[in-house]
């Protein structure tokens, strides 16, 4: 009997320290989901966004040409203000980015004179860039908790004011199609200078990695409609923006003004714009990303549809040209075959007279 009862005991405790032992480790797997959950929270990106940018990513295993077009995007002017002012009190596309890059969520890559490298050597150092242009911080935590602390007014965003653009212009012979891509972005800040405003280009970041965090981001695009809005992805994608080419890709690895000069840029510069409209004109296909830049006159517009019109009014005319002359020609020969004719008649009648004498 005794026996029996300390067999009861202890296995009734044992189950009891099961079910403790149980509910311990659903705390611990709660907490663990909880810790997890809190840090997706903090990228503030969803899996769906992240995989939308994958699929948006351009394939470049089918292209068959390509020229690559660097691009210097001034902030005062009214079509790149978008990128320059924020928009219902939200940060501007510089600060954006600058926060991203505090949290480690982006990567950027230095900016070399005349190549772009995105590989791990030439990653950013974040902590040495706020030392070098003399951004205040704190660093807060400790170990792998260390975190930098920076106020919103030490964010240098006003003091970007221009950016370059890195474009891929391509003909995919699968899609046969010609697009536009673009491939990075740089920021430009300025700063006073004894001989003026001096230029620092800080750092180059790969588009596609930043096109998840600007996708839903609405601004403004213009004065005349303040309800038009557009995404800032779209900004870019759809060409939106208005910038000088400063540099084709070239073997030589030179700018524009370093081949031409200072006087003959400009003349460079639509020499090439009106190249990329013929070569976009002769491709087979071309996808409604490759739209007129905002502010663009209709009359500057090459596109293959206005070349259409333009050839069959050509046609037209010079249907009615042939048409006016062939009418010309009949008449004429109309009027030497009614002269013919009548100096024929007049031919036989004075005949059929001397023969009756």
């Amino acid at each position: 009997m005794f026996d029996k009862l300390q067999l009861k005991k202890a296995l009734f405790i044992i189950t009891f320290l099961g079910t403790l032992s149980l509910s311990a480790q659903n705390v611990t797997v709660r907490r663990g989901a909880k810790r997890k959950t809190a840090k997706v929270e903090k990228q503030n990106l969803s899996r769906r966004a992240i995989n939308q940018a994958l699929n948006l990513k351009e394939n470049a295993e089918h292209r068959r040409w390509e020229k690559v077009i660097y691009r210097f995007l001034d902030l005062n002017q009214a079509e790149n203000a978008a990128l320059y002012y924020s928009n219902k009190g939200k940060d501007n596309l510089f600060a954006q980015i600058f926060k991203l890059l505090n949290s480690k969520e982006l990567k950027a890559y230095e900016y070399l004179d005349g190549v772009e490298l995105y590989d791990e050597e030439h990653q950013l150092d974040f902590k040495a860039f706020l030392e070098r242009f003399q951004i205040p911080y704190k660093v807060g935590g400790r170990g792998a908790n260390q975190s930098i602390e920076i106020e919103d007014n030490d964010v240098p965003s006003s003091e970007v004011k221009a950016y370059y653009i890195k474009e891929v212009w391509y003909f995919d012979q699968a899609k046969s199609e010609f697009d536009v891509s673009i491939e990075a972005v740089c920021p430009i800040m300025f700063a006073s200078g004894d001989y003026g405003d001096l230029t620092y280009p800080l750092f180059w970041l790969p588009y596609d990695e930043l096109r998840p965090y600007i996708n839903t981001n609405l601004v403004m695009l213009n004065d005349c409609n303040n309800l038009a809005e557009a995404s800032l992805d779209d900004f870019f994608t759809m060409r939106m923006y208005k910038g000088d080419i400063v540099k084709v890709k070239n073997l030589l690895n030179k700018s524009l003004i370093q081949q031409v000069g200072l006087d003959s840029i400009k003349a460079r510069r639509d020499s090439i714009e009106q190249e990329l409209k013929l070569i976009q004109s002769k491709a087979f296909a071309t996808p409604p990303t490759m739209k007129l830049k905002a502010g663009e006159e209709s009359k500057d517009n090459s596109s293959s549809e206005e070349l259409d019109k333009k050839n069959s009014r050509d046609k037209r005319i010079k249907k009615g040209e042939k048409a006016k002359k062939d009418k010309v020609r009949k008449v004429s020969k109309r009027k030497k075959n009614k002269t013919k004719r009548a100096k024929q008649s007049k031919r036989s009648s004075s005949k059929s007279v001397r023969g009756r004498f």
